[in-house]
């Protein structure tokens, strides 16, 4: 696979190791991991903070691979480190979403909300609308979200059979992703995409 690969990751916590670790021996594991990414061809798109929205996980990031290779030899490294003996965490692979142009992605800034989403399946209610019908939910979600720019969006279905993708916007401030999701309330978004999202703030530091 010559694509360029995406890593999904989300951290619950840190594991009892590595809380047992001293402040120098968490900061020299962090640098090789950095370094191990580096070295792979891999840089890490985005990476937030959601503990400040969530008891489940206290943040989660997104990697890009320049090929499958690439992330295969950052994969072997980790197992080599022992790297999630530290961490309770999942993660997801994807490939850049292919009605989605790459050039339209923005680079992550501080001070925004960002929103992760994943897609599980479109259900029965989807299936049933009309293409028509179906075009104005499109369009309607579109509308709502003028103020989010794409950070990252990703085919996951020849990575797993759970979930079909996954992406990330960035929005101005909280109120913008608020009123992003009234407006998927007032269309009954819910009855029409099974999905979960995780909202998060940059990691600065």
């Amino acid at each position: 696979m010559s694509e360029a690969i995406f890593n999904l990751f989300l951290i619950r916590r840190p594991t009892e190791r590595w809380l047992r670790l001293s402040q120098d021996e968490r900061t020299a594991l962090l640098a090789q991991i950095n370094e191990g990414l580096a070295a792979a061809g891999g840089r890490r798109i985005v990476l937030c903070n959601a503990s400040w929205c969530n008891e489940g996980y206290r943040s989660w990031g997104v990697e890009e691979f320049p090929d499958f290779n690439s992330w295969c030899k950052f994969a072997e490294l980790r197992e080599q480190m022992e790297w999630y003996s530290y961490l309770d965490a999942w993660s997801i692979l994807g490939t850049w979403h292919q009605e989605v142009n790459r050039a339209d992605a923005v680079a992550p800034a501080p001070g925004k909300i960002y929103q992760l989403f994943l897609v599980k399946s479109l259900t029965e209610a989807y299936e049933q609308l009309s293409q028509a019908e179906r075009d104005a939910l499109w369009a309607k979600d579109d509308e709502s979200r003028q103020s989010a720019k794409i950070i990252v969006m990703a085919n996951t279905y020849w990575a797993s059979e759970e979930y079909q993708g996954f992406g990330v916007f960035m929005y101005p401030d909280i109120e913008a992703e608020q009123h992003h999701f009234a407006a998927l309330q007032q269309i009954s978004w819910p009855r029409y995409m099974r999905a979960r999202t995780l909202l998060g703030t940059l990691w600065e530091g």
